[in-house]
């Protein structure tokens, strides 16, 4: 148990990232904390350095310096998959759903990272397989009703509308059962219902399941309403974090959305 006035270990921290393209400096030693049941926003305005922020908390960047730390442990050298593999799992802004297959199936193939039966063992399909396969389904179909996606599991997610079509997007992520999710811009190009529904969703997702979760988004309306803390980037620093409270009156961030900020 944590004392009253000792902070939760973190779940995800960024430590001082420095990340260069060039001569372009897209991080200036950036650090992040993400609590255990936390939703930290990262916000800023366009090219602050929200996304390059996201690729190296996820693996796809390396930063020239600074470190990246899971629960306790350095992943700076891990690929994005070996971080997959320890929980860290993550939506894009655009959707990396197949339109050719059901929900459900595409629900499923978020479990291929969670596979420990090998090649040999599914030719033959050993009970371990079997039993394997039947838990992973079991788990799908937690994640169908959670999302409430009952009536469309086997519709193909190409026929679908962009609202559930990110929804199936927002399940095959759940489907590694993360220790953290990673949300990039999970809202962009949504209605305002489709924007309410997704926001229960995420709250759900902290509330009920337990996962912290890592947000960048544009709709500050959104941010302010569900995060618990919020971290602001401006021309690749960190110019602000805090309660949503303490970010709206912060004179710095109002300066960095109202007086020019970066393009």
């Amino acid at each position: 148990m944590q004392s009253g006035d000792e902070p939760a270990a973190a779940v995800l921290e960024a430590d001082a990232l420095c990340l260069r393209f060039g001569a372009v400096e897209a991080l200036k030693s950036v650090s992040l904390r993400v609590a255990p049941r936390q939703i930290h926003a990262v916000i800023g305005p366009n090219g602050a350095g929200k996304s390059s922020l996201l690729n190296c908390l996820s693996g796809f960047y390396r930063p020239q310096s600074g470190a990246v730390r899971f629960c306790g442990q350095d992943i700076s050298a891990l690929v994005p998959h070996k971080r997959a593999a320890l929980g860290i799992s993550r939506t894009f802004q655009g959707i990396q759903t197949y339109p050719s297959m059901t929900a459900r199936q595409n629900i499923l193939t978020g479990y291929d990272a969670r596979m420990r039966t090998g090649l040999f063992s599914a030719l033959l399909y050993w009970g371990r397989v079997r039993a394997e396969e039947e838990a992973f389904a079991a788990k799908a179909e937690r994640i169908i009703e959670f999302l409430e996606l009952e009536e469309l599991r086997h519709a193909l997610v190409g026929d679908m509308a962009y609202g559930m079509r990110k929804r199936v997007d927002l399940g095959r992520a759940l489907a590694l059962d993360p220790k953290i999710l990673i949300m990039d811009e999970p809202m962009a190009g949504m209605s305002a219902e489709e924007k309410g529904d997704l926001a229960r969703y995420i709250l759900d997702i902290r509330d009920g399941l337990g996962i912290p979760v890592v947000l960048v988004e544009h709709d500050m309306e959104v941010v302010m309403d569900i995060s618990d803390r919020i971290t602001v980037i401006d021309f690749g620093q960190v110019i602000a974090c805090g309660t949503p409270a303490e970010i709206r009156a912060d004179e710095r961030v109002i300066a960095a959305y109202l007086g020019g900020g970066s393009a």
